[in-house]
């Protein structure tokens, strides 16, 4: 138990230095929103090809609005019957 307790942090501290993925994008649209405008801005200045970070916000983009589409044509599907 202290083994765990003492690897937890460690735990913590990688996955913070990691890039967000895309299930941390999809659990925060406002991370996902901040990350994309800063993405854009660098594609736009040319700064830079696209990250892993960017990828993620994208493919996040992508998932958050098919799921979105989905559930608007299931509930249109539900009220026409």
């Amino acid at each position: 138990m202290k083994k765990l307790l003492l690897a937890l942090p460690f735990v913590f501290v990688i996955t913070a230095c990691g890039d967000p993925s895309v299930e941390d994008f999809l659990d925060d649209p406002e991370l996902m929103g901040k990350t994309a405008q800063e993405c854009i801005g660098e594609k736009a200045k040319g700064e830079k090809d696209e990250s892993e970070k960017c990828k993620n916000a994208n493919e996040a983009q992508k998932k958050y609005l098919n799921a979105m589409l989905n559930n608007a044509k299931k509930s249109m599907m539900e009220s026409s019957n």
